[in-house]
């Protein structure tokens, strides 16, 4: 049998907390200025894009934050969720992606 190979980290947030459905790409927040965007910019998970900063902010942060990216999105979403996602099962392709429904 074949070595089954790891999948992908997923690199989105769908967050959906009322009637709508919003997107956040890893590295960015939905633009809503809900509580779950305040999560990821307070973990870092946010980076800076032009124009809103210069092209050496821009490489700087990504620099520094870009390879714990993963790291510090599902430590907000965690902050956020209270729900502690196991990072190891998500770079193992055993946890491709995740569903928080609301009780």
């Amino acid at each position: 049998m074949p070595e089954r190979q790891p999948l992908p980290s997923p690199a989105v947030i769908i967050h959906a907390p009322g009637a709508a459905a919003y997107r956040a790409e890893f590295g960015t927040d939905t633009g809503q200025g809900s509580a779950l965007d305040a999560a990821l910019g307070a973990a870092g998970a946010v980076f800076p894009s032009i124009p809103e900063a210069s092209e050496p902010e821009v490489v700087a942060h990504f620099e520094q934050y870009g390879e714990r990216l993963p790291e510090l999105v599902f430590a907000a979403v965690g902050a956020y969720t209270g729900v502690v996602i196991d990072r190891d099962a998500v770079q193992a392709g055993d946890l491709p992606g995740v569903l928080l429904a609301p009780a």
